[in-house]
């Protein structure tokens, strides 16, 4: 059936269910009528922005939501049921809409081969590994917790993405999102740091019973490894778009990105720093324009002598509030939990101690009582994602996780070789570099702490990871042409090339 008779029999299928579902209005209770015609209605959006709409851009709101608008800012407790906020209302609607987009024939399911079966398979053993052991835990941060919103979310997210995205201004679309979540972050992460309280929102973020790390800059996360790990993606994320925009823009992109480096500092996290340095590094051997790197090393190396010195005391000190990278706790409890994850993988090798069940086995395999790393950890969660995977899923678990970040990784190289190195577009070797930088920062915040018990850094990897795999998917096999001027639209059914869109496998690149 042609894509357009497709499109039509859809729609006519749509309309027939909405006629049927007023028509239910003439049985329904009066009580409920205002519930059932609200339900009508969002329906009804529901469909013409099925019809209309763009997935990409509905899952840039909900990334939206998920760092504003989280259990935080809103949350209903519902009874034998999980709590109802936000950004799990909203991830139900993106299923729906993915749905129907298919359904109409809008979108052509892309399930990405051997990386969407890894992703499938780590999904599906963390949910058996979870149900059973149990979702009971003593923990703080809940099984079902760490298991929805910690990887299901992610993964959602990357099929999401994966099958939304089809042209080059939806990848331009994401990078202009990101900078504009920048300018909100580095303005209230300067409010944040001088506490002129009144112009933070939302207003969970002044509160220091919320979260975790009050008195340093931790933004609407509200801790403050997770906004040092977005502003390091926004910072390099920002120096892609510049380049693709005006003068006046690329320059005022510029002077944001100053902005934000006072506030990465002011997130007193030692792995946010590192991570950012590391992808300096990255970025500086791998992105574009070689004179241009070499005076931004310069600039910083500058700038990073002047900080050293001027806070050299603070440095030195135990104080987190001053920088503290003496402060030893932390490293203590670090030590004491890789020690514990080991006598747990020597007892259960192969599946652990169950998915979200760490806290509730530790204390039974901290051997020494007098031991300072036993002390400090037995009451801490894990502070490592690879050992926290291997102490509650085993070897299993964890050669599924490194053999979906391996092959995640493999075709963004293999993406990066298709490009040639003067690709004049968006989609260009720089997209790919940031994609890097995103995997070098999550990876080292993964090193340091848990990010299953914080939802947006899995989701923000995995989803651009999406990017990433439908763009090598697109583009085909074989390395692209120069002088190829676009790449054909993606569609169910062959159709015309159009420019700057994406399509089936063919030498080209959007310009």
């Amino acid at each position: 059936m042609p894509a357009a008779s497709r499109q039509s029999f859809s729609i006519g299928w749509l309309l027939i269910l909405a006629i049927v579902l007023a028509g239910a209005a003439f049985v329904t209770p009066a009580k409920y009528l205002g519930f059932y015609w609200a339900g009508i209605g969002g329906l009804t959006l529901l469909v013409l922005y099925s019809v209309f709409g763009d997935l990409v851009t509905a899952v840039l709101l909900w990334f939206f939501t998920l760092i504003c608008l989280h259990e935080e800012f809103w949350r209903k407790t519902v009874p034998f049921f999980f709590n109802i906020t936000i950004p799990r209302l909203f991830i139900v609607v993106l299923v729906m809409l993915l749905v129907m987009m298919l359904m109409l024939g809008r979108i052509r399911l892309n399930l990405a081969g051997s990386v969407g079966l890894a992703v499938f398979c780590l999904a599906l053993y963390f949910i058996v590994s979870a149900a059973i052991s149990g979702f009971e835990t003593h923990s703080p941060v809940k099984v079902h917790y760490r298991l929805i919103g910690g990887y299901l979310f992610p993964f959602t997210i990357f099929l999401l993405v994966l099958n939304g995205v089809q042209t080059e201004a939806q990848v331009r679309r994401i990078s202009v999102f990101f900078a504009l979540i920048s300018i909100y972050l580095t303005f209230t992460g300067w409010m944040e740091r001088f506490e002129i309280w009144t112009l933070v929102i939302p207003k969970f973020i002044a509160d220091p019973s919320v979260g975790i790390h009050f008195g340093r800059v931790r933004g609407p996360f509200v801790q403050s490894a997770a906004m040092g790990f977005t502003l390091t993606f926004c910072y390099f994320s920002n120096l892609v778009l510049a380049r693709q925009t005006s003068a006046i823009t690329r320059w005022l992109i510029y002077g944001l990105n100053i902005l934000m480096l006072p506030i990465i500092f002011w997130t007193k996290t030692r792995s946010v720093w590192l991570g950012f340095l590391l992808s300096l590094l990255v970025w500086f051997a791998y992105s574009k324009k070689r004179t241009i790197r070499a005076v931004w090393v310069a600039v910083l190396i500058a700038g990073a002598c002047f900080v050293a010195a001027a806070n050299l005391e603070g440095f030195l000190s135990e104080d987190r509030e001053k920088g503290g990278v003496t402060d030893v706790e932390p490293i203590l409890v670090r030590l004491g939990l890789a020690q514990i994850t080991w006598n747990m993988f020597e007892v259960r090798p192969f599946l652990g101690v169950g998915f979200g069940h760490f806290r509730d086995y530790a204390p039974e395999f901290a051997g020494d009582p007098s031991s300072p790393y036993y002390a400090f950890a037995t009451t801490a969660m894990e502070h490592n994602n690879l050992l926290s995977i291997l102490a509650e899923t085993g070897l299993v678990g964890l050669v599924l996780y490194i053999l979906t970040l391996v092959l995640i990784v493999r075709m963004s190289f293999s993406l990066y070789r298709k490009l040639p190195p003067t690709a004049p577009g968006f989609i260009n070797r720089d997209l790919i570099v940031l994609f890097w930088i995103l995997a070098i920062a999550y990876l080292v915040d993964g090193f340091f702490r848990e990010t299953s018990d914080n939802p947006f850094a899995n989701s923000l990897f995995f989803g651009l990871s999406g990017v990433i795999v439908a763009l090598n998917v697109m583009l085909g096999p074989r390395p692209i042409t120069r002088g190829s001027a676009s790449i054909p639209q993606r569609s169910p059914e062959p159709a015309s090339p159009s420019a700057g869109a994406l399509g089936p496998p063919r030498p080209g690149i959007a310009s």
